[in-house]
C-alpha cells in the first residue's frame, strides 16, 4: 500500500494535472475541494470513494497525505506522481508490469478504450494483436497500463506501437456518439459494439489471433454477442486490470493517445482549452460554451446524456 503521506518535488499544478488524469483514464469523477494552506480531492471510482489532500510546500514540491493509503489507487496515484510506494509492496507498482495472461495463446488481440468519462472529446476504442515472440518488444518501449505514464510519454509510445504492431483505432467525435447514445441507451452496449468492431478489424489484419482480451466493463456477453452478430467466434475473455496484458496495454496508450489529440483539435476549433474528465472546472468551460454559443454548441464538443448538460443549461 501507498504510505499516509509522500512528500515530493513535483509542484501541486502538476500533481492536480495528474489526478485529472488518473480520473479520466479511470473514468472517475473528480471533485476539488477549499481546504486551509492547500486543496481537498476526492475521487468516485465505481462506487469507491478515494480522498486526499493536497499541501504545496514553500520551498517548491508539495506533500499529499491520504485518506486511505491502504487502496490500489492510492498507490498508484503515489506512483503517478513520483511518490514514493511503501516498502511493503515492490518497487513497481500495479500497472507498471506487464505480462500475457493467456499463455496458451499463439496470437490474441486487446483492446481498450479512452474517454469513457470525459465530458468533452471523443470516445475512442483501440485494439492491438501481439504473439508470445514479439510481445516483449513493448517492453523495451516502456509500455504499460496508459494512466501511468504522462500525456506525452503515452502519445510518443503510441507512435512507436503503430508502427510495429496490427491495430485498430475507432475514434467516435462528439455528434456521432451523441448519436449512437441515443439508439444504444446504454454506455456499456455502446462500448461492447465498439470493441467487438476494432477486434474484428485487427483480425483481419493478424488471422492468427485466437483470443481476444478486453477490461471488464459490464455484461461478459455483450462483446460476446455484439462479435458473433459480427461472424466472429474468438476466446474471449473480459477480466479486472486487464491493462496487466501487454495487447491491453498498449491498446490503452493508442486510446489514450487518440483521445487526446482529438481532444486538442476539437479545442482549437472551439477557441477554447477543453479539460478532460468531468469536475467543476469542465462545468465552467461548458458554462461559458452555452452563454456564447448556446447549448445547441455541446453536440459538437461534449457527450450531452452527462449530467454536466443538465447542469449548465
Amino acid at each position: 500500500m501507498a504510505p499516509k503521506s509522500i512528500t515530493i518535488a513535483t509542484d501541486a499544478a502538476r500533481v492536480t494535472a495528474r489526478l485529472e488524469e488518473y480520473a479520466s483514464a479511470n473514468a472517475a469523477a473528480l471533485q476539488r475541494l477549499p481546504l486551509q494552506n492547500g486543496a481537498r480531492f476526492k475521487l468516485e471510482l465505481g462506487g469507491v470513494s478515494l480522498g486526499l489532500n493536497l499541501y504545496p510546500s514553500k520551498g517548491g514540491g508539495c506533500k499529499i497525505v491520504f485518506d486511505q493509503p491502504q487502496s490500489d489507487h492510492a498507490d498508484a496515484i503515489a506512483a503517478l506522481v513520483s511518490g514514493t510506494p511503501s516498502a511493503a509492496k515492490s518497487s513497481k507498482s500495479a500497472g507498471t508490469t506487464i505480462e500475457p495472461v493467456l499463455a496458451d495463446a499463439v496470437c490474441w488481440v486487446g483492446s481498450d478504450e479512452s474517454g469513457k468519462g470525459d465530458y468533452f472529446g471523443p470516445l475512442v476504442v483501440a485494439a492491438v494483436a501481439l504473439t508470445q515472440e514479439n510481445w516483449r518488444v513493448l517492453v523495451e518501449l516502456g509500455v504499460q497500463d496508459s494512466k501511468n505514464l504522462s500525456d506525452a510519454r503515452a502519445s510518443s509510445i503510441a507512435q512507436q506501437v503503430r508502427d510495429a504492431f496490427p491495430h485498430e483505432v475507432l475514434t467516435i467525435m462528439p455528434p456521432r456518439y451523441n448519436e449512437l447514445w441515443s439508439k444504444f441507451r446504454n454506455v456499456n452496449r455502446l462500448l461492447a459494439w465498439a470493441h467487438a468492431r476494432v477486434i474484428e478489424n485487427v483480425i483481419e489484419k493478424a488471422p492468427q489471433a485466437t483470443a481476444a482480451i478486453a477490461d471488464q466493463f459490464g455484461d461478459e456477453s455483450l462483446i460476446r454477442n455484439a462479435l458473433f452478430d459480427r461472424g466472429r467466434e474468438v476466446r474471449l475473455v473480459q477480466m479486472p486490470r486487464a491493462e496487466r496484458d501487454p495487447a491491453v496495454a498498449a491498446a490503452s496508450i493508442l486510446a489514450r493517445a487518440e483521445f487526446l489529440r482529438r481532444l486538442d483539435q476539437l479545442g482549437r476549433e472551439a477557441g477554447v482549452r477543453l479539460p478532460k474528465g468531468a469536475s467543476s472546472q469542465v462545468d465552467a468551460v461548458a458554462r461559458a460554451i452555452v452563454v456564447q454559443r448556446g447549448a445547441e454548441a455541446l453536440n459538437a464538443i461534449a457527450k450531452t446524456h452527462f449530467k454536466t448538460t443538465q447542469k449548465v443549461t
